[in-house]
């Protein structure tokens, strides 16, 4: 805490901030963050087998404690807003989506969707053990694109590692393109494979379409029209471009200076993107699918 404050008046150039972001990570490697989770005194190589202390190196208890101080799950569950987390089965390997709409949501289904191994522990929920859903798919867009029933959309994938950047030049570079590579070629595969399969279903409600009256109402008709579709999908992709100073650490460094700079970054990004009208715009192209991501650094 003593090191993000101080940081509003030292990171004064790219030096200063990326030395505050290595001294804030370490001290997270080393103890932890407050509030959100604690290394564990004893490390999991010397904890017996089979307990859940042996499969994480940090303890989140200090996370549940913060939910539940900090978040109205009465209003959650009385479904005004949706909401849907997204964790992997750790025993099946099974993407699993906890929906205010079919569970009562509490703090243990927004911990198993922040539970990345092996930094955090498995989450149990009702006799199972879940992971983060970022262990299968990062920004599960099928989840929202594939709801019933289906309607005009307007979606918003928001991203903490871009696709795009430069050649490492020695390890930590390495680390950090690693994950940048690995976790945003997920959400470019998502959506591809969502406007490929969409065109096929644009397709398909044309076809049927041309049908004569007698080959409409056929069994195999009736069963494709299931499938075809003429609702369209605006897919806006907000991507964090990192700072020089940034490195491997940001999925864990959460000083308070880097999370203004996130939050401040993801509101310019926001407004600029929205600023565009194309965004709102109908598609009119064959797939019904339009994607907008912003190609260069929007913040002031």
């Amino acid at each position: 805490m003593v090191l993000a404050c101080a940081g509003f008046g030292l990171a004064r150039s790219d030096g200063a901030r990326h030395l505050l972001s290595r001294l804030s990570a370490t001290q997270a490697l080393a103890s932890g963050a407050n509030g959100f989770f604690a290394a564990r005194p004893i490390g999991p190589w010397l904890q017996p087998g089979g307990t859940i202390e042996a499969t994480s190196f940090y303890d989140t208890g200090e996370l549940k404690r913060t939910l539940e101080r900090l978040v109205d799950f009465e209003r959650i569950n009385a479904g005004v807003t949706r909401l849907s987390v997204g964790a992997v089965n750790v025993r099946t390997g099974n993407f699993v989506h906890f929906d205010n709409t079919t569970h009562s949501i509490r703090p243990e289904h927004v911990m198993a969707s922040a539970a990345l191994p092996p930094g955090f522990p498995a989450v149990e929920i009702e006799g199972e053990y879940y992971w983060d859903g970022g262990v299968v798919s990062n920004t599960p867009l099928q989840w929202v694109v594939d709801d019933e029933p289906r309607r005009d959309t307007l979606a918003f994938q928001v991203d903490l590692w871009s696709a795009r950047g430069e050649f490492p030049r020695n390890m930590l570079e390495v680390m950090t393109r690693e994950k940048e590579i690995r976790y945003s070629s997920r959400t470019r595969a998502g959506t591809d494979r969502f406007k490929h399969f969409q065109k096929l279903r644009c397709a398909l409600a044309a076809l049927l379409e041309k049908l004569p009256e007698d080959l409409r109402h056929c069994p195999e008709a009736k069963l494709l029209s299931a499938v075809a579709d003429r609702k369209v999908y605006n897919i806006v992709h907000l991507i964090y471009r990192a700072k020089n100073y940034e490195g491997h650490s940001k999925d864990y460094e959460f000083s308070r200076l880097s999370m203004v700079e996130h939050w401040r970054a993801g509101y310019h990004d926001a407004r600029r993107t929205l600023h565009h009208p194309v965004v709102l715009k109908r598609p009119g192209n064959h797939e019904g699918v339009f994607t907008f991501d912003l190609a260069a650094d929007g913040r002031e």
